[in-house]
């Protein structure tokens, strides 16, 4: 049966009300926000001590850092190096299902190389993981989920970039979507750790052949430059009790508080990224904020980056106008094309999960190996869907 709409509308009057009055709030929050922002007696210098001195003192701190620019910064866009490299990786997965016949995981990582001012057309590659068994189920028996199963994929994505990315005279950019680091989840695996060490090594990698590696965050949601200043206005001598869930202003993204800053194609001041505590990561990252907008609307893209870019500001120049410059090509609904590409090759389609898992079942059969049922649930569940 479809939607009952009649219950729906019946709803929608008292919904916008309430979502109007938390906006009205939102839009007083963030004016205030932003004078916080503004103020001209902030000091970069003495905001780093004072974020060093409450990293010292909490047990769990997220939040940003300044590096070195003032936060009114204003970056215009940079030229575009005449010839440079940009490899992008995104992957999919078919993660294990109890109510498949069988339990086995997919990593499927979609790739392409543009090297700009050669000449030469891109080139594409799809590269195809099936997990070992042994990392489909949990230290307790249980099957892994997507959590997991993402965090494997994240290694991938990496190690493919690590095997692309071979060293030359003209820029090497290498772009994934989502955070360039890779976070714990408080039911830490020993995998998780693992995977956390081999990341950092691959960056290491990258770092030593002058690779610059970047995270793309499309419609950030975070609120690190909140939380910052937040944790500014405690006095030192409160800052051991200091409470981020108890925050004032809460709900106001770093892109809402800076879409009144920049303008198109400029980026903000470049800031660290605190993260200590649970879910912390491994790498040492800095970021900072572009308007790929090409028009009047505003919009606001995260671009992280390991924080040896920042002591380079002309190497923090060439991401900042290669991203640009990539994300306009869809200028439409602005993005970095060679990610969308690499989405596109990695994409697993229903009749392709059917193909591997058909493909797995034979091969365990001829191998002597007892081969499972589909659910019931899942079979009836198919003939929903069909």
């Amino acid at each position: 049966m479809p939607v009952n709409y009649p219950q729906i509308e019946q709803s929608l009057p008292a919904y916008a009300s309430k979502e109007k009055g938390y906006q009205d709030l939102q839009i007083a929050q963030q004016e205030k926000l932003w004078q916080m922002f503004s103020d001209p007696s902030l000091e970069v210098e003495a905001m780093r001590e004072k974020i060093a001195r409450a990293e010292a003192l909490l047990k769990s701190l997220y939040c940003a850092k300044p590096v070195q620019e003032k936060l009114l910064t204003r970056s215009p866009l940079p030229a575009l190096p005449p010839a440079y490299t940009l490899i992008a990786a995104d992957g999919s997965q078919i993660a294990p299902n109890r109510h498949r016949p069988v339990q086995f995981c997919v990593l499927n990582i979609g790739m392409i190389k543009i090297q700009r001012g050669s000449g030469r057309a891109p080139e594409i590659n799809v590269l195809s993981t099936l997990l070992d068994h042994e990392s489909l189920f949990t230290p307790d028996g249980h099957l892994i989920g997507e959590e997991d199963v993402s965090l494997f994929r994240d290694l991938e994505e990496r190690k493919a970039l690590l095997d692309a990315a071979v060293p030359q005279e003209e820029p090497i950019i290498t772009l994934t979507d989502g955070p360039l680091d890779v976070y714990e989840n408080i039911t830490t695996r020993r995998e998780r750790k693992q995977i956390q060490v081999d990341v950092e090594k691959i960056h290491a990698n990258l770092e030593a052949r002058g690779v610059l590696s970047a995270g793309y965050i499309d419609k950030p949601g975070s609120e690190l430059i909140s939380r910052m200043l937040s944790v500014l206005q405690v006095p030192d001598a409160e800052l051991r009790a200091y409470d981020d869930t108890k925050r004032e202003i809460r709900g106001i993204s770093d892109a809402e508080l800076l879409k009144k800053l920049l303008q198109p194609g400029e980026r903000s001041a470049v800031f660290e990224a605190v993260t200590k505590g649970d879910g912390k990561g491994s790498l040492s990252v800095h970021f900072f904020y572009l308007n790929v907008s090409g028009g009047e609307e505003p919009n606001l893209a995260r671009v992280e980056f390991p924080a040896w870019v920042s002591e380079h500001p002309r190497l923090v120049d060439v991401l900042h106008s290669v991203i640009y410059n990539e994300a306009m090509v869809l200028d439409a609904h602005p993005y970095p094309y060679a990610l969308h590409r690499a989405h596109e090759l990695a994409i697993i389609t229903m009749p392709e999960h059917e193909q591997v898992e058909a493909m797995l079942v034979r091969e365990l059969a001829q191998a002597g190996v007892r081969v499972g049922k589909r659910s019931n649930k899942d079979w009836n569940k198919g003939l929903t869907r069909a």
